[in-house]
C-alpha cells in the first residue's frame, strides 16, 4: 500500500495513524523497544517553539503563530491555547513568539536556506505512507519540505550548535541519520525520486546562526543498513509480542580507552 497526501491532513491526523514514523525508528535504535512501546507523545515548550519555527519557514502564508501572554499560567493562557489549538494554530508566550520570529528571520538570511525554503515548487508537510516489502510493517513519513523536480528533501532543525563538529555530534546523539534513511526509503517505496536530504539547522541562541548540511553517500548507506536492522528488530518484537531492551540484564560498564585508570579514583 502506498498513499501520498500533499494537503488536507493535519499534523495530528498524521501522528494518529499507527504506521511507523522516523521518531519511532530513532527511539528503538538509540534507546530500546521498551522505550518506543511505552512512550507517550507530549508537547513541551521546546517542542512548541520548534513547531513555530517550522510553521514560519515552511508555511508562512498560513500565519499559524498566535502571541499569548508572558506566562503559561492562568486563565488567559489556558483559554487562549485552547482556542488557538481549535483553529489549528500554535499558541506561544510573548517571549517564544518573538524568538520564533527572530530565528526564522535569521534563517532566511542564510543564502542556501533561503534559496531552498522559498522555492515556489516546494511542498510543505506532505504525508507519505507505504508498506515495507521485507517486513510487512506499515511506514509513514512527513518531510518538512519536498522539492519534487529536484528530488530534494528538507528538514529544519533547531539546535544548540550548528558548527560541523557540533551538528555531527547531534546527528549521532539523536539518530538524525536514521531519520534521513527512513525518509529516503519510504519516499522510494512511494515512487518519489530523492536525490538529496538537506538539514537546515538554526541555533536557538542569538544571533541564530544557520547552516545547511547533507549526509555523505557512505553515511546514508550505513544509516540505511541500521534502518533495516531496526525494522527487522521491530518485526520480531511484534511477532513475539515482547518489547524489552537490547542489552543484557546485567551489563558491565568498561573504562573508556581515553581515560587513564590511575586518574579514575
Amino acid at each position: 500500500m502506498t498513499m501520498i497526501t500533499s494537503d488536507g491532513m493535519s499534523n495530528e491526523q498524521y501522528h494518529a495513524r499507527p504506521a511507523l514514523g522516523s521518531s519511532s525508528i530513532k527511539t528503538v535504535a538509540t534507546k530500546s523497544l521498551a522505550h518506543w512501546k511505552g512512550q507517550v507523545r507530549k508537547e513541551s515548550p521546546a517542542f512548541a517553539l520548534g513547531s513555530a519555527v517550522h510553521a514560519e519557514l515552511l508555511e508562512p502564508e498560513k500565519q499559524l503563530l498566535v502571541r499569548g501572554p508572558d506566562t503559561r499560567r492562568g486563565k488567559a493562557w489556558t483559554e487562549g491555547k485552547a482556542e488557538a489549538e481549535e483553529q489549528g494554530k500554535i499558541f506561544l508566550t510573548e517571549a517564544d513568539f518573538d524568538l520564533a520570529k527572530e530565528m526564522s528571520n535569521a534563517c532566511l538570511k542564510n543564502y542556501m536556506a533561503s534559496h531552498l525554503l522559498t522555492n515556489p515548487k516546494m511542498i510543505a508537510e506532505a504525508s507519505f505512507f507505504a508498506t515495507c516489502p521485507e517486513t510487512g510493517l506499515e511506514l509513514k513519513t512527513r518531510p518538512d519540505g519536498l522539492i519534487l523536480d529536484s528530488g530534494i528533501v528538507l528538514d529544519v532543525k533547531t539546535t544548540q550548535d550548528v558548527s560541523p563538529h557540533g551538528f555531527d555530534r547531534t546527528i549521532r546523539n539523536f539518530g538524525y541519520d536514521l531519520q534521513a534513511a527512513h525518509y529516503f526509503y519510504v519516499l522510494s517505496l512511494c515512487g518519489v525520486r530523492v536525490e538529496n536530504f538537506i538539514f537546515i539547522c538554526i541555533e536557538k541562541d542569538k544571533p541564530h546562526v544557520t547552516a545547511c548540511y547533507e549526509l555523505s553517500e557512505m553515511y546514508l548507506k550505513h544509516a540505511h543498513n541500521r534502518l533495516m536492522d531496526t525494522l527487522r528488530l521491530i518485526q520480531k518484537a511484534e511477532e513475539d509480542d515482547h518489547y524489552g531492551t537490547q542489552w543484557p540484564d546485567l551489563g558491565t560498564v568498561h573504562l573508556p580507552a581515553w581515560m587513564d585508570s590511575s586518574e579514575a579514583f
